[in-house]
């Protein structure tokens, strides 16, 4: 909404934003207000005036199931099966005896018959519960602090320096413990040196008429071809073994770790990060540096097999060498400390990229509806020049290595032909020298393939060490903990205890729940409810051990939740999450994607959620596709879809959290209908804006601040117009019955 007004543009498209805030907000996001005095009410008028106050001179079309908004518009049209069926004034349409809106107020009154209005009483305690709620309407957060534990998460973690020893040992052992290492590099050593010998033998031979027949001649070489081919073929074979075998453990390690990490992780790392790490990192892994180490392993032994030979032909050679090995080594060491932290650099520029790649996707209609898309233009533009600086440095300091090391090899074949030729004929065989040059012109591209595959390697293997800090991820619990595994049918009646719960997201952020103690009875309704931000979600996702308590514990049937393994605890509890998700595939399988139901039981849970006749529009009925995060499929449905759901697992410890917060209140009465009777047998939790949603319950509790404001049954708080409780009442009737009084 703060980015709506701050758009300042003529017309205002409203897609129900008030189904996921309390009645209190919802009310001042719609409203206008008085003019408050407090500095506190001050700060939060620009929220009490949204609709009524800052848009009065704007047009503005919202979508809304909260029927008590519309006697406030100018205008009201009535949508049905993707028609307008009725449109008009507010106060025309509610005069029609038997219109689609009649019918519609008649199902939200009936929701409102529901919730009798608070008795009059006077209790000091219950006053002071009151004001506590009602305080947390407006909350000062701390931005400084909570900008510093977000920035901590802008940068990219990163080694400085070497790479770490153990990065190497780690990928050369990660496949069959490196027993197939030594197999590789014997294979390349026999490769050379054959191959070498049949080069000699023929010099050699060559120069032996008598001694040495032609046949004699083409059956060692060819003996000696053949066993270099089969060494080498061997060499090829094993190394791509290791490499397959090395890169599928580093990506499963990987995949293991993320998939097994505590959701804090996701919601301080980008999605980016990830993904340049599985895929980028990965290719590296896969297909370029096994072949880099080996390639580096397989020139050293070349370059010494070729000094070998070229020192036996001209010794001198040899001290030569070794002075332009030691300048090429100073260069390396030189280069290498500023091209390492520019390979680490590249990546992380480039996670950026992706990330901002997939927002504006996402969120495409957002930045059209805004006209900003000029904005994101420029900003991609400005990563995308980011990453090209350090790639273009990263490649600049490479072709500054390569010039001066082949210069200075350049110079050592030209001094060696010097050599060659000044010899006398008596000194050296002709045949010979011939050879050495001819090593000599492979010993300039050798060397600097040496020395540059040397850097590389450094280079690349930085993508090993992205890898294995994403493989050392903190995980949450064990799965499974044989020793503390519950029975079968636990929980056998769903009694839920928490005690002193403190719950706090990061080191960094303030607690979000403050010594929660209650017990939700075996076979209950229990609702809670409260002001937005007052902790009700985060109980929730401490139930389900999402996030784990600083302090305190729950214990289900006798059970401590932190005791047991994850597979367990979250098997036994279903949920109906504020956000649904669907997966891309079909209805069925996000149904059941296990499969253990039939299509009869399927379809009756179906007509339960009355979903049946919209499943039956598709001619696929069961198999009609789902898409990516169900878009195919509107907000509402997609909850009726979870519900569905978690209505055919039948388990004993139910939670709904705002699971119809974005259906209209005729099928938000049809839903808790069918609830009622489906879990007779559960414990069922329910949090909830909506009053009515809770009011039938067992038990309300009502939080405020991470606190238990108060708990009892719903005729207990009524009872007391002061409880925090009937406050919430009060603003929900309040502002639903409210008509033609908003100024």
């Amino acid at each position: 909404m703060a980015r709506v007004l701050y758009s300042n543009s003529d017309i205002y498209l409203l897609d129900d934003p008030f189904s996921a805030v309390d009645a209190h907000t919802g009310a001042h996001m719609f409203k206008a207000s008085k003019i408050y005095t407090s500095l506190a009410m001050k700060l939060s008028l620009a929220t009490h005036k949204c609709l009524m106050q800052l848009l009065r001179n704007k047009t503005v079309i919202y979508v809304t199931h909260q029927l008590e908004f519309l006697d406030a518009s100018d205008l009201v049209l009535v949508i049905k099966d993707g028609r307008i069926v009725e449109s008009g004034k507010y106060e025309d349409l509610i005069s029609i005896p038997d219109g689609e809106l009649i019918r519609q107020m008649a199902a939200h009154s009936k929701s409102l018959n529901q919730v009798n209005p608070p008795k009059t009483t006077n209790s000091a305690k219950s006053y002071h519960q009151a004001k506590q709620i009602e305080e947390t309407g407006v909350q000062f957060v701390d931005l400084s602090r909570s900008s510093r534990a977000s920035e901590r998460n802008l940068h990219e973690e990163t080694e400085s320096g070497r790479v770490k020893w153990h990065v190497y040992a780690t990928f050369i052992t990660s496949a069959y413990k490196g027993a197939l290492v030594p197999i590789i590099l014997l294979c390349q050593v026999l490769f050379q040196v054959l191959q070498m010998a049949s080069n000699y033998w023929l010099a050699w031979g060559s120069e032996r008429n008598g001694s040495v027949t032609k046949q004699q001649l083409i059956e060692i070489f060819a003996l000696l071809s053949g066993g270099s081919s089969f060494f080498i073929l061997g060499r090829a074979f094993v190394l791509s073994t290791i490499a397959l075998e090395t890169a599928h453990r580093l990506f499963l390690a990987m995949i293991a770790s993320v998939f097994r990490a505590p959701l804090s992780f996701f919601d301080s790392i980008p999605s980016s990060r990830i993904l340049n790490r599985s895929s980028t990192d990965q290719s590296i892994v896969d297909t370029d540096i096994p072949y880099r180490l080996a390639g580096l392993a397989f020139a050293l032994i070349q370059l010494l097999s070729i000094i070998v030979l070229m020192s036996h032909v001209a010794w001198q050679i040899f001290f030569l060498f070794l002075i332009i090995f030691g300048i090429s080594i100073w260069y390396q060491s030189y280069y290498i400390s500023s091209a390492r932290e520019l390979a680490r650099m590249v990546p992380i520029q480039q996670a950026p990229i992706l990330q901002h790649f997939s927002e504006s996707i996402s969120g495409a209609t957002v930045i059209r509806s805004f006209n900003q898309e000029d904005r994101f233009w420029k900003k991609n533009a400005e990563l995308i020049n980011e990453y090209s600086r350090v790639a273009f440095h990263n490649s600049g300091t490479m072709e500054w290595l390569c010039v001066r090391i082949n210069f200075l090899f350049n110079l050592v074949f030209f001094i060696l032909l010097v050599i060659l030729v000044s010899l006398p004929r008596s000194a050296i065989d002709p045949s010979l020298a011939g050879l050495a040059a001819t090593y000599g012109l492979n010993l300039n591209v050798l060397q600097a393939w040496v020395i540059w595959n040397l850097c590389n390697v450094e280079n690349k293997m930085i993508c090993v060490e992205r890898i294995l800090q994403f493989t050392g991820i903190p995980s949450e619990a064990p799965l499974l903990i044989e020793d503390c595994r519950p029975e079968t049918e636990w929980p056998l009646n769903g009694r839920i205890e928490v005690e002193n719960l403190h719950v706090q997201y990061n080191p960094f952020l303030p607690k979000v729940l403050k010594g929660i103690t209650c017990t939700f009875p075996s076979k209950k309704k229990i609702g809670i409810v409260g002001r937005t931000g007052s902790g009700k979600s985060t109980l929730i996702q401490a139930l389900f051990r999402v996030v784990e308590p600083t302090q305190g514990r729950i214990v289900i049937d006798g059970i401590d939740i932190s005791k047991i393994g994850l597979q367990d605890l979250r098997s036994k509890l279903s949920i109906i999450p504020q956000d649904p998700t669907l997966f891309q595939g079909t209805l069925r399988t996000n149904l059941d994607p296990l499969q253990e139901h039939t299509d009869h039981e399927i379809w009756e849970v179906l007509h339960k959620c009355h979903l049946a006749e919209i499943v039956k529009q598709d001619e696929r009925l069961l198999d009609a596709p789902v898409a990516e995060d169900g878009e195919n499929w509107s907000v509402g449905q997609r909850q009726l879809v979870c519900l569905a759901r978690v209505l055919l697992q039948r388990r004993r410890i139910l939670v709904l959290d705002e699971a119809t917060a974005s259906v209209d209140t005729a099928t938000d009465n049809l839903i808790q209908k069918t609830i009622r009777e489906e879990t007779s047998e559960c414990t069922v939790i329910t949090v909830a804006h909506r009053i009515p949603t809770v009011v039938d319950n067992d038990l309300v509790l009502v939080l405020g601040e991470g606190k238990v404001v108060e708990y009892d049954s719903p005729a207990q708080l009524l009872g007391d117009s002061n409880s925090a409780f009937s406050s919430l009442v009060m603003e929900f009737l309040g502002r639903s019955s409210t008509k033609n009084s908003y100024e």
